[in-house]
């Protein structure tokens, strides 16, 4: 009975994110035609992905639960550092960071009919690791816009985890920040593997536990801007994102 419920529900739940997706991206199209602003327009649609994500994070019946929404600074922007390990965490992500921001994200997440659209509107954007020319390009374009007060948030792993561990953290994440110089908000999602790990349909809804650490600068870090210095950036940053997971793990038991 178990795993039938679970394929009933699982069924639900992929028809729900179709259902969903066609329903606010229309009703984001309508609206967005009335808004001659780009930027106002972005906002509109990153409205309308905030919407999306917070209904499928409940359609998916995890029990979530978040500690750590007061680290988040109301004068800055900043940029938001979570693991991944599942796309749940987009959802979760959207339903709980309480404000605007955009995200970096894999590329063929574009591609997606609709999906993609609606995201491109939004003003999320990706870092393409195969094409150094392009990356080099997107990593200034979220540099100046983290200039201009836009908040990020960006996987440092640049990819979902295969077995539920922390992966290594990648330059691109490291080059931003240094660059940027903007405070750093790490993040653990400890949870979504079990729950959908990457190439599986079926959800085994749990608990997730989302912790959110305080706000770090690595000014020992922006001065030099070679390879070994970004390694170094990256690897403490990962220190404080695991952190965070075993400090949730051992409050959970």
């Amino acid at each position: 009975m178990t795993r039938l419920f679970r394929c009933i529900h699982s069924a639900i739940f992929w028809f729900l994110a179709f259902f969903y997706s066609v329903i606010i991206h229309s009703a984001s199209y309508v609206a967005a035609l009335f808004i001659s602003n780009e930027d106002e327009k972005s906002r509109f649609y990153q409205k309308g992905a905030r919407l999306w994500g917070s209904l499928l994070a409940g359609a998916s019946m995890m029990k979530i639960k978040v500690s750590g929404l007061e680290n988040i600074p109301d004068d800055t922007n900043v940029i938001f550092t979570p693991n991944h390990q599942s796309y749940l965490d987009i959802f979760i992500l959207l339903k709980y960071l309480p404000r605007p921001f955009r995200f970096v994200i894999m590329r063929k997440l574009f591609k997606v009919p609709i999906i993609g659209y609606h995201i491109t509107k939004a003003g999320f954007v990706s870092l393409d690791r195969k094409d150094r020319k392009s990356s080099i390009k997107t990593i200034h374009m979220i540099i100046d816009m983290l200039g201009k007060n836009e908040s990020f948030v960006i996987f440092p792993e640049g990819k979902l985890t295969k077995d539920g561990s922390l992966g290594e953290f990648g330059r691109g994440a490291s080059i931003i920040i240094q660059r940027s110089r903007k405070p750093v908000i790490p993040i653990s999602i400890d949870g979504t593997f079990g729950v959908l790990p990457k190439g599986a349909w079926e959800l085994r809804p749990a608990e997730v536990r989302v912790s959110i650490g305080k706000p770090v600068y690595f000014e020992k870090h922006y001065g030099d801007l070679d390879k070994r210095t970004s390694l170094d950036l990256g690897n403490e940053l990962r220190a404080l994102v695991a952190s965070l997971m075993d400090k949730g793990r051992t409050e959970l038991c």
